[in-house]
């Protein structure tokens, strides 16, 4: 039944990362007047941003490949690809986790069963004759 469920889990990941990004996403094409405010704005809320110090210099000076240069360093928009590729390593990792093995762990709890009556296979311990708990290390 568990992996039943993180089979499911893992679907349903690779399901949501199957949806398009947002519109946010898309690239930014402004008029000259508005790349100017857009920058300016940008510039005064971040001013560590890089290409801001340049832009408050030589912006009179600023063309086409100016902003394009100055929207690909500072895309607003990078939380997306980092939320994809952070969902994308969480599937994998319940993907691997449906496919493992457990016939090694399964051996164990057999082998402890068999040594001492009072193990207790959820918490792999057992009540040894100190009376006191003890990892099951077989």
């Amino acid at each position: 039944m568990n992996k039943i469920a993180s089979a499911a889990v893992a679907t349903v990941l690779a399901g949501i990362m199957a949806i398009p990004a947002p519109a946010s996403a898309a690239t930014i094409s402004f008029g000259m007047g508005q790349q100017q405010r857009y920058v300016s704005s940008q510039c005064l809320s971040h001013p560590n941003w890089r290409g801001c110090d340049d832009w408050r210099r030589n912006h009179n000076r600023w063309g086409s490949n100016d902003y394009r240069n100055w929207y690909r360093w500072n895309r607003p928009y990078l939380g997306n690809f980092a939320a994809g590729l952070f969902g994308f390593a969480v599937g994998a990792a319940l993907a691997s986790s449906v496919n493992r093995d457990n016939s090694g762990f399964d051996e164990h709890v057999a082998a402890c069963e068999d040594r001492y009556r009072s193990y207790n296979a959820e918490t792999d311990m057992f009540y040894g004759y100190d009376g006191r708990y003890h990892r099951c290390n077989l």
